[in-house]
């Protein structure tokens, strides 16, 4: 895998517990931040992924409603009279 080196500057008691927390884990500095790094980046894309699925749960908008309506009024124009009717009397005998 490819390197990039980067410096970053961080606050004292920042550094100060990283500083313990890599020793304790036997770790470098470099691990725990590419480990931390690659937990944040990957809670973003699970959030983001809840965002586009709730999104995708949301109710019609009206312009959205509109578009519905309007399509479903061109199909049921392009029908005539007894096609509209006999489909629906057919389903509801059947019940």
């Amino acid at each position: 895998m490819k390197t990039v080196k980067t410096a970053i500057s961080l606050p004292a008691d920042l550094y100060e517990n990283i500083e313990k927390l890599r020793k304790s884990l036997g770790k470098s500095r470099s691990e725990i931040f590419v480990e931390g790094l690659a937990k944040v980046l990957r809670e973003a894309a699970i959030k983001d992924k809840e965002a586009r699925d709730a999104a995708a749960y949301l109710p019609p908008t009206k312009a959205e409603l509109a578009e519905i309506m309007s399509v479903t009024q061109q199909a049921w124009a392009r029908l005539d009279e007894s096609d509209r009717h006999a489909h629906w009397e057919d389903f509801l005998e059947s019940r």
